[in-house]
């Protein structure tokens, strides 16, 4: 039965949980609320009147005056004002009318009948009983405002549970009634953050809850999937085409090497080198982005130590900044070819070019590539992430310039990772390319050197096929 209502429309679980406590609340408002001033004067009311019964019964059967007024300050504490005083001086008159609070009329009426008692004026707001003992004897009762108004404090906690009794049971069905609608669009939307088009999950988003979440989810697990079939498509298609491209372009370039023209062979020849190099850098990030390489762990520190040493061995000016030795769970590969392909922008534009692995603070674990070049123009740090956009003017240079997928295949590699790269300059000049990386996926690293062995193997293959 709960089931079924789970899965109901949200519009139906709407209405039956209002409408649900609003009778009650509304009845149950209407007769507490005046609660405490109704049964707890009835209340005062009956064990005022039973004290002074006691005490003008023991006053009657007291020896002396000495005796009585001995009674009446033991019953000092019960918290009523007495005295003993002669009957006749007891100025027997009408009590006040207008707000006076009247429990002394009303003690009067509930005395039993034997009793004589007479309502006298006490100050402006409260009356006054007297009770007469004896032929020549009367007991003068006065009142405070605690018999006369219920509790002040006490009133007030105790309305306050009341109200609580009420209001809890909604407050439990306003939350019940949130979690329902609002935890499967949390879930939705942390789906859509995490959402890649190349990964593996069938159904990222959860069918389950309310019709209409369920209807949701299927439409938006259905769109992913017709999506990623379409980019999935178009990439095929680019591929092929990149590959038929190559068959030609050898074609050409054999036939211009057995050319006679000296003159144009080699400008032919630069041209053919400059389209097979497009293929290639596009071949390079079609794979990058269709690619799902599992995670594995790696010392990322040895990772970056090889990259550096690559470009150093041909003679740029690359140096590394950071641990010795840096355990962490990532895409080998890709990673490798991301900071390759920051570096190799960065010794294209900048004379000097540092390379730093940092894990402070420990909620952040960071590559940066800096250089010393001219930098980004305003503007341009976002652009230059787009596939093919080309800021070689931006960086004041026109010579051994890329084709603009370089930093996109970065980009792509450092977000298949949970991460980000972002680009900033710096003061005087150059830029400074950051890869976040997300730090639940740092890993110990073993004494041994295995690891690293293999992975700087690894990762010497990666920059060999790469150049």
């Amino acid at each position: 039965m709960i089931g079924r209502f789970r899965r109901a429309p949200i519009r139906l679980q709407f209405v039956v949980l209002a409408a649900i406590p609003i009778p009650a609340v509304l009845l149950s408002v209407i007769a507490l609320l005046p609660e405490p001033y109704i049964f707890q004067a009835k209340q005062v009311v009956a064990v005022r009147s039973t004290q002074i019964e006691l005490i003008v019964e023991q006053l009657r059967n007291s020896a002396d005056d000495a005796d009585a007024e001995k009674l009446l300050r033991a019953s000092a504490p019960i918290g009523l004002e007495m005295r003993i005083l002669p009957w006749r001086d007891l100025n027997v008159g009408s009590s006040h009318q207008g707000d006076m609070q009247f429990i002394a009329d009303e003690l009067r009426d509930v005395l039993p009948t034997d009793f004589e008692a007479a309502v006298l004026p006490q100050d402006a707001e409260h009356n006054a009983l007297a009770v007469r003992v004896d032929a020549k004897r009367g007991l003068l009762v006065r009142f405070s405002d605690a018999d006369t108004y219920p509790a002040v404090f006490g009133t007030l906690i105790e309305l306050i549970a009341k109200i609580l009794m009420l209001i809890l049971p909604m407050l439990l069905l306003v939350l019940y009634i949130g979690g329902v609608i609002t935890s499967p669009l949390v879930r939705f939307a942390e789906a859509a953050k995490s959402l890649r088009l190349d990964g593996s999950e069938e159904q990222l988003f959860t069918v389950a809850g309310a019709k209409e979440l369920r209807t949701l989810a299927t439409a938006l697990n259905d769109m992913r999937r017709r999506i990623r079939k379409m980019v999935d498509d178009r990439t095929r298609m680019l591929t092929a085409v990149s590959h038929d491209l190559r068959t030609p372009l050898t074609r050409l370039r054999m036939r211009v090497e057995r050319s006679k023209e000296i003159r144009s062979k080699q400008a032919m020849l630069d041209d053919i080198a400059t389209l097979t190099a497009m293929i290639e850098e596009s071949l390079q990030y079609l794979s990058s982005t269709a690619r799902d390489e599992p995670l594995r762990k790696v010392d990322i520190a040895a990772l970056m130590k090889t990259i550096v040493a690559g470009f150093s061995d041909v003679g740029h000016t690359v140096i590394y900044v950071g641990p010795e030795r840096f355990g962490y769970s990532c895409k080998q590969k890709g990673l490798t070819r991301a900071v390759t392909n920051i570096v190799e922008n960065a010794v294209r534009f900048g004379k000097i070019v540092h390379v730093q692995l940092s894990n402070f603070p420990p909620s952040k674990v960071s590559i940066v590539v800096q250089d010393d070049g001219p930098g980004l123009a305003e503007g341009l740090h976002e652009k230059a992430l787009e596939p093919f956009f080309k800021a070689d003017q931006a960086r004041s240079s026109t010579i051994n310039s890329g084709f603009g997928l370089g930093l996109s295949i970065a980009d792509e590699i450092a977000k298949s990772h949970g991460g980000s790269l972002s680009l900033e300059n710096i003061s005087p000049h150059g830029l400074r390319a950051t890869i976040s990386l997300p730090p639940a996926r740092v890993v110990p690293l073993k004494s041994g050197k295995t690891d690293d062995v293999q992975g700087q193997a690894s990762t010497r293959q990666a920059l060999a096929k790469g150049r």
